[in-house]
């Protein structure tokens, strides 16, 4: 049986302060991060467009019986997808949100190569690639569902931001009376697809970015 695609490349710093890195297969890493919420572990998305996920571990204990002193160790996992969420296409993104909301009632399954929802199949070929990027998971018993990467993936296709700009020209009268218009310097803004606007007002586009 063919191995499932890696979905991520993970750098785990342990308790130890050692470094090591590994690959995750979609399902690897949703029951990873399935555990980590269950265990009240911090999983922490990054604010940025990359997809990154970092989830974080911290234990406090004696390092032995007879030991007085309570130690605070701490374990990272940085899960960098292999696939950019970026590269979702409004097509994908319709194919998975229709598989997510066959998910309350069991309904997606993977027959043929096909995903079929309801009265709606996602093709082959579609199917296999939204397989090979880690956005869908199917289970032994054919039963498929939106995987962890998927689903930010979608979410970031949801909120995507744009940016614009506001004139700070201002009517200048001078000593002698004499009023003209002087040019001032824009004023960045972001505001996201989904219809929020940010308060904040920034001189760079990156910043209001």
């Amino acid at each position: 049986m063919q191995a499932p695609p890696a979905a991520y490349t993970a750098k785990i710093t342990d308790y130890d302060r050692s470094v090591s890195t590994r690959t995750y297969s979609a399902v690897e890493a949703d029951v990873l991060i399935a555990a980590a919420l269950c265990d009240d572990d911090e999983v922490s998305p990054d604010a940025d467009r990359s997809g990154r996920v970092t989830v974080t571990r911290v234990i406090t204990g004696h390092r032995n019986a007879l030991d007085a002193e309570r130690l605070t160790l701490r374990r990272t996992i940085r899960l960098e997808p292999v696939c950019a969420p970026s590269r979702l296409t409004a097509r994908q993104y319709e194919d998975l949100q229709l598989i997510q909301e066959r998910e309350v009632t069991p309904g997606a399954a993977l027959a043929n190569g096909r995903v079929q929802a309801g009265f709606v199949s996602i093709p082959a070929a579609a199917t296999r690639r939204l397989l090979e990027r880690g956005w869908l998971t199917v289970e032994p018993d054919g039963v498929a569902s939106v995987s962890c990467a998927g689903r930010v993936a979608m979410a970031l296709h949801e909120h995507r931001a744009e940016t614009g700009y506001m004139g700070t020209d201002k009517w200048v009268v001078d000593a002698f009376g004499v009023g003209e218009w002087q040019i001032g310097e824009p004023l960045y803004l972001s505001r996201c697809s989904c219809g929020y606007r940010a308060e904040g007002r920034f001189e760079v586009r990156a910043m209001a970015q």
